[in-house]
């Protein structure tokens, strides 16, 4: 009698992902807390989220008043990089500074968090393209049904590769009035030695830069401060200084993820953080949400998926 239930419900959970991946969608049952491990909330591409977003990582870094400052990627439930560059110049300016998600769901009202500070490499130069990275850390973790994490680069990129842009095109004011929402765009990354020769010495790049190939159409370039460069899913840059979408005959300057100075501030950052050892501002108890995230149950999936009739998540979804 046992194994009967047991196998009737292994059947049905088995239905209900059928039905999740025939929509090309999906929709958590939960926000992020501050403890949801990375891994059950990591994008999985183009088609993994419903609805016109690109994946619940992307994310508006914006000052007190609103207006736009950098993009980011949203890497943990209280951290988000973007470029050093971008966000140094706010570093002392945070009050009423925030961090907004661009993914959302008829559940979703609203999706953002408060910034609390900024770290950045002790190696970090304003204004130099070295260690060009910076974590954005928050007061509380981004809410939303559709908000995830993204992957840190894993594969080492080589010349002539082709990889994915997100931005809103803020940087090509001059050229055009910059979208409302996000576009995306394919990109083609350069041999490192042909950049240095097509900028040549006015402007200098490190170990941790990478370019790519700019589109000839102005029009197409996606160059905001801290925009993400994707391959594989994962992400492999975030834009640096020192390209423009004015004149695109120059490369498109990246800091490199996979590079392993890069990548380990990161990784060593979120460990001091959860170890307590980096210094935060005090924040309001009220934001503290330490409540492990439970289990997705049959009843909850269930719950999400409630019509058979419509393999659509976003309209069988209960909020």
């Amino acid at each position: 009698m046992w194994f009967s239930q047991s196998w009737r419900l292994f059947l049905l959970v088995l239905e209900i992902m059928a039905l999740m991946k025939l929509s090309g969608g999906k929709i958590y049952p939960k926000d992020i807390r501050r403890r949801t491990p990375r891994h059950r909330r990591i994008w999985g591409g183009m088609d993994s989220n419903t609805g016109p977003n690109f994946g619940g990582w992307l994310i508006q870094i914006m000052d007190s008043q609103g207006e736009f400052i950098c993009e980011g990627a949203y890497y943990a439930p209280l951290l988000v990089i973007t470029s050093a560059n971008c966000v140094y110049p706010y570093r002392n300016s945070l009050a009423g500074a925030s961090a907004e998600g661009t993914a959302f769901s008829k559940c979703d009202r609203e999706i953002y968090a408060e910034i609390d500070t900024i770290h950045f490499p002790k190696k970090f130069i304003e204004n130099k393209r070295f260690m060009d990275i910076a974590l954005v850390r928050l007061k509380a973790p981004l809410k939303g049904r559709l908000t995830e994490f993204i992957k840190l680069c894993t594969t080492s990129l080589v010349p002539e590769q082709s990889l994915m842009v997100f931005g809103w095109g803020f940087d090509s004011m001059e050229v055009r009035k910059p979208s409302t929402t996000p576009r995306n765009g394919s990109v083609t990354l350069m041999p490192i030695k042909s950049c240095r020769q097509t900028f040549g010495k006015e402007t200098m790049l490190s170990s941790t830069s990478m370019c790519i190939k700019q589109p000839r159409n102005p029009k197409k370039c996606l160059y905001d401060g801290g925009c993400p460069l994707i391959y594989r899913n994962e992400l492999c840059g975030v834009v640096s200084i020192g390209s423009q979408c004015q004149n695109t005959s120059y490369p498109g300057i990246y800091t490199s993820i996979y590079e392993k100075q890069v990548k380990d501030f990161i990784r060593q950052t979120e460990e001091d953080i959860k170890n307590g050892t980096i210094w935060r501002t005090s924040i309001n108890r009220s934001l503290m949400d330490d409540e492990e995230d439970e289990p997705t149950t049959v009843a909850a999936m269930k719950k999400d998926t409630s019509s058979s009739t419509t393999p659509d998540p976003f309209k069988s979804m209960v909020c």
